[in-house]
């Protein structure tokens, strides 16, 4: 039978000592964390109620010191006036809006990206067909196309921000001199052309009750894929008029008629962000503008339009700017 020698029984002892005295020191450190916390907690008391200190909430905020860990994409198209162009020397867009989307997501402190894209992406319509989403947006490649004007039909698909310029203006544009004959007031027979994707559609001319035969069957309707290819239609007599979107911006040998001014918008609303009814952009992108529109730089922003941008044509701050 086997027998503890007394080395044996000594270790154990010593073994049973160091483990009681480790317990205890575990025991000691956890007390003195609690009695931190506790004198923390009634510290931080004290000061409240002594109104000594200003209690910080740490809260997501527009216009926060801490970005958003993401990149928002916003679609910029080339609008040829003002309001949105390429600048042929640097290669980059330039104008209103673009100042405008880099001023709200500067103040907002947001990591945004401008992304060039044709109009179709974010909106499509084909003569005889209802008006979609286009694959761009619905698709998620950006998170917001840049200077849309909500409509009806894009209600329905697409949420918007805040307007961020004043309304748009839209007018008849025919051929200088009238040669084709063309009467504002009754459009029987009358051919339009249309750019595909724009709010001054068919669907626009229709709805303008006011004007006889403003319901076009689809052998009076022409799509374009571009302004200027609208534009070029009306002035060689492929078409007999169209929509101006209100900018000024006609080529010589048109004409912008004066009466009527068309209502092509759902709600009166200027141009603004369009967006899938899933993106979260809203929730700091009309904070932001609200308070960029109160400030000084907004009207800095304005004048631009003449000092920064005044080489191309397109409406003046007056036209364009909100409370101006």
């Amino acid at each position: 039978m086997a027998t503890l020698e007394s080395s044996d029984t000594g270790r154990i002892l010593a073994q049973g000592r160091g483990s009681g005295v480790n317990k205890l020191l575990q025991m000691l450190v956890v007390v003195a964390i609690l009695l931190s916390s506790v004198a923390l907690v009634v510290a931080l008391i004290s000061l409240t109620q002594n109104g000594d200190t200003t209690m910080v909430t740490l809260t997501k905020q527009e216009g926060s010191n801490v970005k958003n860990d993401r990149i928002w994409n916003i679609r910029m198209g080339n609008g040829r006036s003002n309001y949105i162009y390429i600048d042929q020397t640097s290669g980059q867009l330039k104008g209103f809006i673009v100042d405008i989307v880099n001023a709200v997501c500067q103040l907002a402190n947001k990591d945004c990206r401008l992304v060039y894209d044709i109009s179709q992406h974010c909106w499509e319509s084909e003569k005889g067909q209802i008006p979609r989403g286009g694959i761009g947006l619905m698709s998620e490649w950006y998170d917001a196309c840049a200077a849309w004007i909500p409509a009806h039909s894009r209600a329905r698909t697409f949420k918007f921000s805040k307007s961020f310029s004043k309304p748009v203006d839209f007018r008849f544009a025919i051929k200088t001199g009238n040669p084709r004959g063309f009467n504002p007031t009754d459009v029987t027979n009358m051919k339009f052309g249309f750019v595909d994707g724009w709010i001054n559609d068919e669907f626009c001319l229709a709805r303008q009750t006011s004007i006889k035969g403003s319901t076009l069957p689809v052998s009076q309707i022409q799509h374009y894929d571009t302004y200027d290819d609208m534009l070029n239609a009306v002035l060689s007599g492929e078409v007999d008029a169209c929509i101006s979107y209100g900018t000024r911006d006609i080529l010589p040998g048109l004409t912008e008629l004066e009466d009527p001014v068309l209502d092509c918008s759902m709600d009166a609303s200027g141009p603004g962000l369009m967006m899938r009814m899933d993106n979260p952009l809203l929730e700091w992108w009309d904070p932001a503008l609200t308070r960029l529109i109160q400030t000084s730089e907004y009207w800095e922003i304005c004048q631009n339009v003449k000092d920064k941008h005044g080489h191309m044509p397109g409406r003046d701050p007056k036209e364009l700017c909100i409370g101006y």
